[in-house]
């Protein structure tokens, strides 16, 4: 968990550029992650990635996959 007096640069303080290649980053790594049909994997990749989207400022994310 993320010490909430830690200071760290915010997605606002960042080049547009930047933020989107962390989102980027941060979608084909839960995109690979799905690919493996292993839930243990996706847990994991959403939970790194959620910590590290917090890390940046945001609110976080939570993924949910459609059955098609």
């Amino acid at each position: 968990m993320i010490d909430p007096k830690m200071k760290t640069l915010g997605m606002k303080d960042m080049h547009p550029a930047q933020v989107e290649a962390l989102i980027d980053f941060v979608a084909t790594s839960l995109n690979l992650a799905h690919l493996t049909n292993d839930q243990d994997m996706m847990d994991e990749t959403e939970a790194a990635a959620d910590e590290l989207i917090r890390m940046f400022g945001g609110n976080g994310i939570r993924v949910t996959v459609d059955a098609y």
